[in-house]
């Protein structure tokens, strides 16, 4: 893994970004540009390169490595979440959308200028994150629909003696139409396997405490609708996005909705999730109809799909 030496901008000490060159827009569907704020979201499962940092926990992913990770299995990997991002592109005029387990600002320099996401005008916001294994958030945004500013990144104290992976904060100023702002964060919680059931609660509660202008909160949670983390963002007077379709990830033949948000009462929000045939794993599930995500990895066998969640899209507008 290479590593980039942090610098300042006038958007945020530690801040990384790219910009790449415009292109051609693909077809989008309706959403109103000038009077909603556009989103992405999605966890692209180990986007890791294929080098060994020995400052994180990411040997199983070289060619030495428990996986037999390669040059080969990399750019497949870079190439199907470069296609379902496009995907996701092409149905909305996104204004910004956030990534999760993604290892460094390499692989996000290769993931951008892969085909079709080089036809947009990015900027990334990034920097190397606390987790042991190196994966961090993300967040690219179209410099000719909103600009960012504000940014800094917030971790705090596990029980176990760690601290959380970085959630990613910013305020997007839309360029076009009627120029409003909304303050947003960017996170992944906890996993299931780390600590308590109320783990994830925690972990938010802590960091709402830290950032109290935050509008919009949205990644993945890592729990589904009607835990213990959800009582929290109630009780601090947020309101869940509101969800169509059945969920972003598959697990023991149940559907949840892992990857979702939360807003303030200024607004309200949907979020749908991006769900194309060649995505899915090509086992339709009885009730619904709809192909679980195809993973890119079952334990350590290569299974090549693109990610074992699927992006999703959330419509923010002001109340």
């Amino acid at each position: 893994m290479i590593r980039f030496d942090h610098f300042s901008l006038a958007l945020g000490k530690g801040a990384l970004f790219a910009l790449l060159l415009p292109g051609d827009r693909q077809e989008e569907i309706d959403f109103p540009p000038d009077t909603a704020f556009v989103l992405g979201w999605y966890n692209v499962e180990n986007l890791f390169d294929t080098e060994d940092d020995p400052l994180t926990r990411d040997e199983e992913f070289t060619p030495e490595g428990t996986r037999s990770y390669h040059a080969g299995l990399y750019r497949l990997k870079v190439q199907k979440v470069a296609k379902a991002l496009g995907q996701m592109l092409s149905e909305a005029e996104v204004d910004a959308f956030g990534l999760c387990e993604v290892e460094n600002a390499r692989v996000l320099d290769d993931l951008i200028m892969c085909a079709p996401l080089n036809r947009w005008n990015w900027f990334r916001v990034h920097r190397e994150g606390p987790d042991p294994r190196g994966i961090d958030v993300a967040v690219f945004y179209r410099t000719d629909r909103v600009e960012v500013r504000n940014v800094d990144w917030l971790s705090v104290p596990l029980p176990e003696g760690r601290v959380s992976r970085e959630a990613v904060l910013l305020t997007l100023v839309r360029r076009t139409g009627q120029r409003d702002t909304v303050r947003t964060g960017w996170l992944h919680l906890p996993s299931q396997r780390s600590g308590s059931g109320s783990s994830r609660a925690e972990v938010w509660n802590a960091m709402q405490t830290r950032a109290p202008g935050i509008e919009v909160w949205l990644g993945d949670v890592n729990e589904g609708p009607g835990w213990a983390l959800d009582a929290a963002v109630s009780q601090a007077g947020f309101r869940h996005f509101a969800l169509s379709g059945r969920g972003t990830y598959f697990y023991r033949n149940a559907w949840s909705w892992l990857d979702r948000g939360w807003n303030t009462t200024d607004w309200q929000a949907s979020a749908n999730p991006v769900v194309r045939p060649w995505m899915g794993n090509g086992e339709r599930e009885a009730p619904t109809g709809v192909a679980p995500p195809w993973r890119t990895w079952q334990g350590e066998k290569w299974i090549g799909g693109p990610s074992d969640h699927y992006p999703i899209l959330v419509k923010i507008t002001r109340r």
